[in-house]
């Protein structure tokens, strides 16, 4: 029994010498994610997020292998599991891997951005993960929208729903601003960095998020010029020729009847392959309009250049611009001249929006207007004349 049992052991061993097992797994991967913010297609490139937020808001669905999917690997129309169960906020970290705040655009420390806590891509080959991210203040406080997720037997596809309702009774309340990302669909792995904004070195990877502003954004400027000459220079409170000097101050400025109520619904629909993809839809207002105003302003600029906020950037609902969306304001207007001579003038100025050449504020558009006051209108002239050159008359005569 003994010799038998050492010559077992003695094959045991070769066996184990001579077998050579082979795991073959994906390497563990922490998630990360790549940002920037979208710009207008009338401009290149995009910018960072930084110039609205800190940190956003994500939901992820995942499709597990031998749970989610069919045998085949295609998608089951009834599964899905909640990845970060009712959402993560991702925030920017530095190469220590301490969370950063109070970033602007031009930070150049951030290395990544992430969940709260770690979240590894899942192992199967053909898992995948969809990501949906947003991030939204009405001003004072969060605001959410509702995502919902579903098989649409009718396009044969998993389909998000993005509903996201944005009331603003006060309309362009300070901070008012919305935002959401493309939708990330089938991500297994983090890929290489789309963007490369704020310092993020070249070889890094991570999830594209790609922003959009929901809303339309409006910014009126207002500076003084003259046709005529001489030209106005700047002064403190006020501009001049060198000849008068002319303090402007507009009053009870206000915009009237700006939409201030709507709820934005969008769809996307899962392309069958791992791509960032848009969403489609649009706003449907509820009818109700509100006004903004703004403290009274001195006009104290000549040059479109440095021309000072008389309504400064601000978020409004996507809207087309009807006759009655006015700018309106008392433009009060003291002349003073030489020796102490001065008047004062108080006129009621009504401008339509689109008589200023848009029709309508499109979502992540901001439109810029200027306000440009000539306040000398024309120099005082006089043209004088007699109505006849003197002529002769009779008057008598006395004799003394």
């Amino acid at each position: 029994m003994k010799k038998i049992f050492v010559l077992a052991a003695a094959a045991l061993v070769a066996l184990t010498a001579c077998t050579k097992i082979e795991t073959v797994e994906k390497p563990v991967q922490k998630i990360t994610f790549l940002t920037a913010n979208y710009m207008s297609q009338t401009k290149a490139g995009e910018v960072s997020v930084l110039n609205d937020f800190n940190e956003f808001k994500c939901l992820a669905f995942l499709h597990a292998e031998g749970v989610d999917l069919n045998a085949d690997y295609s998608v089951k129309t009834d599964s899905y599991q909640a990845f970060f169960g009712s959402g993560e906020t991702i925030s920017p970290y530095n190469s220590s891997n301490a969370k950063l705040t109070g970033l602007t655009s031009s930070a150049t420390n951030v290395a990544y951005w992430a969940p709260s806590h770690d979240y590894y891509w899942p192992k199967g080959e053909h898992s995948f993960v969809n990501f949906a991210g947003w991030y939204g203040t009405t001003g004072s406080a969060a605001s959410d929208p509702t995502i919902a997720y579903a098989y649409d037997n009718s396009i044969s596809k998993w389909k998000a729903t993005l509903t996201w309702a944005f009331s603003n009774s006060t309309v362009g309340a300070t901070g008012a601003n919305l935002l959401y990302s493309d939708m990330a669909w089938r991500y297994n792995e983090n890929p290489d960095a789309s963007y490369k904004l704020n310092g993020l070195a070249s070889g890094y990877k991570g999830v594209p998020m790609l922003f959009h502003h929901a809303l339309a954004q409006i910014n009126v400027k207002a500076y003084a010029a003259s046709a005529d000459s001489p030209a106005l220079t700047a002064g403190t409170g006020n501009v001049t020729d060198g000849l008068a000097t002319w303090t402007i101050t507009l009053e009870d400025v206000t915009i009237n009847n700006i939409y201030n109520a709507g709820t934005l619904t969008l769809t996307n629909a899962d392309p069958g392959t791992t791509k960032t993809q848009e969403w489609t839809g649009d706003w449907a207002g509820t009818g109700s309009v509100g006004t903004l105003t703004t403290s009274d302003f001195t006009v104290q600029k000549v040059t479109q250049a440095t021309a000072e906020n008389l309504v400064a950037a601000t978020c409004v609902l996507p809207q087309t611009i009807g006759t009655s969306v006015t700018l309106t304001f008392n433009m009060r207007i003291r002349t003073d001249y030489t020796g102490g001579v001065y008047n004062t003038e108080l006129i009621p100025v009504t401008i339509k929006f689109n008589d200023m050449g848009t029709s309508a504020w499109a979502q992540n558009t901001k439109y810029t207007y200027y306000i440009i006051i000539n306040p000398s209108q024309k120099t005082v002239r006089f043209d004088p004349a007699l109505q006849a050159d003197w002529s002769e008359a009779t008057a008598g005569s006395a004799t003394i």
